[in-house]
């Protein structure tokens, strides 16, 4: 018996298992990635307070604006990148370089760390906020509990830091905003999950808001239906965020 040449076999078995694996995961995410919907692609157009740039990340640069303070987005899982524009880009707008990072897959669990490319293409912003919607919120999670003395803040839309990622201990500021119905989270096991952030973070409801509309990029499987408008959402995490940044980032 050639035990070499079986065992030379039996690798060649694995290695394409795990290639058409790859592969089929790779078309899975392709296909089953949301996309942006006509607000977002809108608002991805520079204009003359704003610089839109997109290569290795998605950046929403303000014009003639010299800031210190810069926040990073990981966006939620299967959605197009480009759906968190609309509010992220009116954060940009108020002198606050913005930038959104694509995921291998359009999962943000494949690559935790993919604000560290952003700090240092930027040394000179001296403080950041690591911002994420959903998927992106819990892997934006993970980072701060790796790289707590890397961010000056953490947000979390509609999402919680996984149980591997305990923040309770963390001098870290959070904001936490999240989608209502009659006063009841939407997001499944979110009450249970603020034991992992820090006693003071600020825990805001939008009632009535979905957890698409966070972004723009339709209706999703499994998500309530909204009783506000796409618009009135994003006009209420604008506001939020800019309370918080504004309260928080000195």
């Amino acid at each position: 018996m050639n035990w070499k040449k079986i065992l030379i076999i039996a690798a060649s078995v694995v290695l394409g298992i795990i290639a058409l694996s790859a592969a089929g995961l790779a078309i899975w995410s392709a296909t089953g990635t949301y996309p942006a919907g006509d607000v977002a692609l809108e608002a991805m157009e520079s204009g003359s307070t704003v610089e839109v740039a997109v290569d290795s990340f998605i950046r929403f640069l303000p014009r003639d604006v010299s800031a210190d303070v810069g926040l990073v987005f990981y966006p939620g899982g299967l959605v197009d990148p480009t759906a968190y524009a609309p509010v992220l880009r009116r954060i940009a707008e108020e002198g606050y370089p913005v930038f959104i990072t694509p995921m291998p897959l359009n999962l943000g669990i494949f690559k935790t760390g993919a604000a560290d490319e952003v700090f240092e293409a930027y040394p000179d912003i001296d403080r950041w906020i690591l911002a994420g919607h959903s998927l992106g919120g819990a892997s934006a999670g993970i980072y701060a509990a790796a790289n707590p003395e890397a961010i000056d803040a953490l947000v979390f839309w509609d999402s919680y830091p996984p149980g591997s990622s305990d923040l309770s201990e963390e001098d870290i500021p959070v904001l936490s905003i999240y989608g209502t119905s009659g006063g009841v989270p939407n997001t499944p096991n979110f009450d249970e999950q603020r034991s992992l952030q820090p006693a003071d973070t600020e825990f805001v409801p939008i009632e009535g808001a979905s957890h698409a509309q966070f972004g723009d990029y339709g209706p999703q499987s499994g998500d309530v239906e909204p009783q506000i408008s796409l618009a009135e959402q994003h006009d209420a995490v604008f506001r939020i965020m800019m309370d918080f940044i504004r309260e928080n980032i000195r």
